[in-house]
């Protein structure tokens, strides 16, 4: 818009889009006259012309607010006698008329260049307009219950996380909005994960939210997963192979991480990572794919999960956060004690709870003060300290037999990318 503004005057450009945009409302309303003409208020014409009176009341009176509301009045007055002689028709509703409404200010916001939220708003209502018939049938399938979960979402990611602060405290440098960050992760993951069973079975919908969530998270969706493993009774491989799957993700996440900050420090990974992020997701993948026996009974609902009272896991959730917070703060004392002087042994350690900061840092230093064939031990070490410690995480929160599963699967994994590293790298 910027653009067109040095070539064209405002007015030029108010007026062009107004019409655009009213027409393209007006479009969408004019498909409803053939249903039900006796209660059809306006269309292709009326909306246009809707929209101008808005234009051109605030373009025309910039400091006089009086057309604009004496406009309004006219139009809402112009509604209620169309809308009262719609009274009679099978179909009484408000929507064409609220739509008229906001055509009418989408003029008026255009004259004051609001065009970006103008263009949005447009498209919006368009959208809602044309898709009555799945908006409807999406109010009946949903279960109330499931806005109730929805909205606690949105008000943990939505409302709370934004006013947390965002900023170091104390001389463990804690993050209150990582922290909360750290909730949301799980909660989210947890219900995705929910939404996905629900919506694919078991088998489809653990693979989704396992490569979903280890683009994020692996350590947050191994929570996430494991907890939910305890309330469903499918085969605990299922849960065990999304858990690998996630950690398949975070291989190749780390790869991507190092390509973009020190492309150094990628190359002698590209193998490995890629060998063994491949071969997580491929095996994982395999793992939800197993069907019940029969010695362990079918599923009692068909391969999708029992209704649990808590999609979110917000128990689960804030433990993991308290978790996470005490790691963090040993892994702060110890690497103090550590000082400078032991690059692998804080590898280590920062496996343990986030393994992005590490190396991140790590990106910055190898080089200056620091080989960059230690650093990328240390990168190797860093993941499989961290996928040890997301076995545990897995133990800790999941079902038994998930739990164990789990850490036998990405211990081997870890364990194997310190072996085949040190076996393949020059000495």
């Amino acid at each position: 818009m910027a653009t067109l503004g040095q070539h064209f005057s405002p007015e030029l450009i108010g007026f062009v889009l107004t019409l655009a945009l009213s027409l393209l409302i007006g479009f969408e309303r004019e498909e409803i006259r053939p249903n039900n003409p006796a209660a059809f208020f306006g269309g292709v014409r009326t909306f246009p012309l809707i929209g101008l009176c808005g234009f051109l009341f605030v373009i025309g009176f910039p400091s006089n607010p009086i057309p604009f509301a004496t406009g309004l009045l006219v139009l809402g007055a112009l509604l209620v006698v169309s809308h009262s002689a719609s009274l009679g028709t099978e179909d009484v509703g408000i929507t064409t008329e609220v739509a008229a409404v906001l055509t009418y200010a989408l003029g008026a916001a255009i004259a004051f260049k609001l065009y970006w939220i103008s263009i949005a708003t447009a498209i919006v209502a368009v959208l809602i307009l044309h898709e009555k018939q799945r908006l409807e049938e999406l109010v009946r399938r949903m279960p109330r219950d499931e806005l109730g979960t929805l909205l606690r979402f949105l008000l943990l990611s939505g409302v709370i996380l934004p006013a947390v602060p965002n900023q170091t405290f104390t001389a463990f440098q804690i993050n209150p909005f990582k922290i909360w960050l750290v909730v949301v992760a799980v909660s989210g993951i947890s219900y995705l994960s929910y939404l996905f069973r629900l919506r694919w079975g078991s088998g489809a919908g653990l693979i989704f939210a396992g490569l979903l969530g280890g683009a994020y998270s692996s350590t947050a969706t191994t929570v996430a997963l494991a907890r939910q493993s305890k309330k469903f009774t499918g085969r605990p491989v299922r849960f065990a192979g999304a858990i690998l799957a996630a950690t398949g993700v975070m291989y190749i996440r780390l790869w991507i991480l190092l390509e973009l900050f020190a492309s150094h420090l990628a190359q002698p990974l590209t193998t490995l990572f890629w060998s063994l992020g491949i071969s997580a997701i491929a095996i994982g993948w395999l793992l939800t794919r197993i069907r019940p026996s029969r010695r362990a009974g079918p599923e009692p609902t068909e391969n999708r999960p029992r209704p649990t009272s808590n999609p979110l896991e917000l128990t689960a959730a804030l433990a993991f956060a308290f978790m996470f917070l005490a790691v963090m703060v040993v892994t702060r004392l110890v690497s103090k004690h550590f000082g400078n002087a032991g690059v692998l042994a804080l590898a280590g350690i920062m496996g343990l709870t986030d393994v992005d900061p590490f190396i991140l840092g790590l990106t910055q230093s190898a080089g200056h003060g620091v080989l960059i064939a230690t650093a990328v031990l240390a990168i190797v070490i860093a993941s499989a300290s961290n996928n040890i410690m997301k076995g545990l995480y897995a133990l800790s929160f999941g079902e038994r037999r998930v739990g164990r599963l789990s850490l036998l699967l990405l211990t081997a994994w870890g364990v194997a990318s310190v072996l085949i590293f040190l076996a393949v790298s020059p000495a």
